[in-house]
């Protein structure tokens, strides 16, 4: 099973949701950023290297969110999710040719990958949770 990791990172009551460039594997499809997690090091080193090289902004783990194991064609997928603090730089996108600020309640309007859909939810609920 491979494991990857993946950002929520807030802004303004607002999360960053990414779209692949067209022609890659995931091509026009959304996701919250992150990548493999490397031999000898930790999901929060991982999230926090693949925030830095996908998007040029330093990030630091706020906490942790979920997981979601997702089984593709040809692999299973686990995917753990961890919010993410914004420290510093400026939005460098290199693996992706589009980024929005969506409100929580709007994430399933986006054609997110298969391993991010729980998570979506599950922040989506978190959401509606803290707001009662």
């Amino acid at each position: 099973m491979l494991t990857v990791v993946a950002a929520i990172i807030r802004k303004k009551g607002t999360i960053l949701v990414a779209r692949h460039r067209a022609g890659t594997r995931h091509g026009g499809r959304w996701e919250f950023p992150g990548g493999k997690v490397e031999d000898g090091e930790t999901p929060e080193e991982a999230i926090v290297r693949e925030i830095r090289e996908e998007l040029g902004i330093r990030a630091s783990v706020v906490t942790y969110v979920g997981e979601s194991i997702a089984h593709t064609g040809t692999a299973a997928i686990r995917l753990l999710g961890y919010e993410l603090k914004w420290e510093s730089g400026d939005l460098a996108p290199t693996d992706h040719d589009r980024i929005d600020w969506v409100r929580p309640r709007d994430l399933l309007s986006y054609d997110l990958l298969e391993p991010d859909l729980p998570l979506a939810r599950r922040y989506m609920q978190r959401e509606e949770s803290q707001a009662r």
